[in-house]
């Protein structure tokens, strides 16, 4: 049965189809994106299922009535976007989480950020970041770079073109107190430990 005969009839409510398609590509795709993707099984199982609830709604709401590929090749297609989406947010959520911990071990911190709720911790983020914009150059680029991109202090003063490393640190330090600063005076209640 060809793949358009295979959309009309789960259209017209033929869910056996559809049942078909998720037995025939979900062990495919599991193994394709723990490959490909580096996720575990649990992940890659989700976001297959959400793959075929993709595919299926595009379906009936008429968006997808036919294809310029196979049905894999769409779902993969579909799954391989989501797989990007939650690579691209559990890498946001290590690199805050790396920053946090700098933070802290710099001196620089959120007093009481466990009792806040996500929603205040996100704000809180966002005026980090508008601290950060703020800050102003070098010392915005020197953080990032140290920060979110995790360049070591010897990356960090290549690529800033300092002297030496003592030059990177010295200036990282300098910008982080800064930064501290111009937290400390639009945030109550942070702490300069």
């Amino acid at each position: 049965m060809s793949d358009e005969n295979i959309i009309a009839r789960i259209r017209q409510g033929d869910e056996s189809k559809l049942m078909a398609i998720y037995r025939a590509y979900r062990n495919d795709f599991i193994f394709w994106a723990m490959r490909h993707f580096s996720c575990n099984e649990e992940i890659a199982k989700d976001v297959f299922q959400v793959a075929i609830t993709i595919f299926y709604e595009n379906i009936m709401s008429g968006k997808l009535s036919k294809l310029s590929s196979s049905v894999k090749t769409y779902l993969f297609a579909i799954g391989k976007n989501k797989l990007h989406e939650n690579q691209v947010a559990r890498e946001r959520d290590l690199k805050i989480q790396q920053f946090e911990q700098d933070k802290i071990k710099d001196g620089f911190q959120l007093e009481n950020m466990e009792g806040e709720t996500s929603e205040e911790k996100e704000g809180m983020y966002k005026m980090l970041e508008k601290a950060l914009v703020e800050l102003g150059e070098p010392c915005r680029s020197v953080l990032e770079m140290y920060y979110y991109q995790d360049l070591s202090i010897e990356e960090l003063a290549t690529k800033m073109d300092y002297k030496s490393t003592d030059s990177a640190k010295t200036q990282k330090y300098k910008c982080l107190t800064r930064l501290k600063k111009i937290f400390q005076e639009s945030v109550p209640g942070i702490k300069n430990t």
